[in-house]
């Protein structure tokens, strides 16, 4: 099973125990163009003051206007972008920007500037609503409260694709996601068996349909895990090799895909595997106590191939 090695990770995680409770919790933010934006708290590394830490200039910032520079944090070199920039607002000033938002995604690391931290936000898979236009760089949207002036109204909060950032600023690494155009040496997946997928995030679903056109597995990808489980009922357990399914999702998350799929006596032994970007234990611990088969990083090409080989083909090849 992945296990993440991140003392603080591990330490927001189990303190806020929001995976028990099967909500999300959101960091919400103020850009610097006071835009309104929200990310899962358990892909949060840690939170920095801008003016206690240097920002170096690299060839890269000079490359692209979305990165600032970099930071080193306790040794670790870190990327930090400009999160206005890169959904297309107009610059300002860089004294706007109080914090550094350092997010642990698919064991890839980047800072990301904000305004300010408004509040955490709790809500549930059935709040998140996917966006009405096709933006890319926008995963979901959702209302929280905000204090205006001596009341609170209800506002947008757009939660972003942090796939999208990482892609666009080419925070890449061998055998992940992003670099499927480079994996070649894997055989062929031999089976006549479905291969089911929840995920939401546009960027990987992308990445997703390269990885299995090359393996040539016969699959099919859902946006939220009620299409997927819509898609599972309609057909027989023993035609279903495996289904992947991410977790931060909005209608049903990928806990509720897990809990659906192990609870009903018709598919409960359909294997599912979760793949995911958030790098802390507790996700880990959850989905094994649900019954999947193990957590995936999205870093982890691999062994997710392993898996899909392995059960795809599981007594598939006995019929030919």
């Amino acid at each position: 099973m992945f296990e993440a090695n991140n003392s603080i990770q591990k330490t927001v995680d189990y303190i806020t125990k929001s995976y028990l409770r099967n909500v999300m919790q959101i960091a919400v933010f103020y850009t610097g163009t006071n835009k309104i934006y929200g990310i899962n708290i358990s892909k949060i590394q840690t939170f920095l003051i801008k003016d206690n830490v240097v920002i170096t200039k690299t060839p890269s910032s000079q490359e692209s206007d979305i990165v600032v520079g970099v930071i080193d944090l306790r040794g670790e070199v870190i990327t930090v972008v400009n999160l206005d920039k890169w959904i297309g607002e107009e610059e300002v000033d860089e004294s706007e920007y109080k914090i550094i938002i350092v997010c642990n995604y698919n064991e890839r690391k980047i800072g990301i500037l904000v305004k300010d931290i408004i509040k955490i936000e709790e809500k549930q898979s059935d709040e998140l609503k996917l966006p009405s236009g096709n933006d890319p760089k926008i995963s979901y949207v959702t209302e929280v409260e905000i204090e205006r002036g001596d009341k609170e109204e209800e506002e947008l909060c757009i939660i972003f694709d942090a796939e999208k950032l990482l892609y666009d600023v080419n925070v890449k690494g061998s055998n992940t996601i992003y670099d499927v155009d480079s994996i070649d040496d894997l055989p062929p997946v031999i089976s006549s068996k479905y291969l089911l997928v929840a995920e939401d995030s546009k960027t990987v679903i992308n990445k997703l349909r390269e990885f299995f056109d090359k393996i040539m597995v016969k699959y099919e990808i859902y946006e939220n895990g009620e299409e997927l489980l819509n898609r599972l009922e309609k057909l027989n357990p023993e035609d279903i090799g495996l289904v992947i399914t991410d977790i931060e999702m909005p209608i049903k998350n990928g806990y509720q895909v897990i809990k659906y799929i192990k609870d009903s006596p018709k598919y409960k032994d359909v294997p599912v595997v979760s793949l995911t970007s958030m790098t802390n234990m507790g996700v880990s611990d959850k989905v094994s106590k649900l019954g999947a088969l193990d957590l995936v990083n999205k870093s982890d090409l691999k062994t997710l191939y392993k898996y899909i080989k392995t059960y795809m083909e599981k007594d598939d090849n006995e019929k030919h």
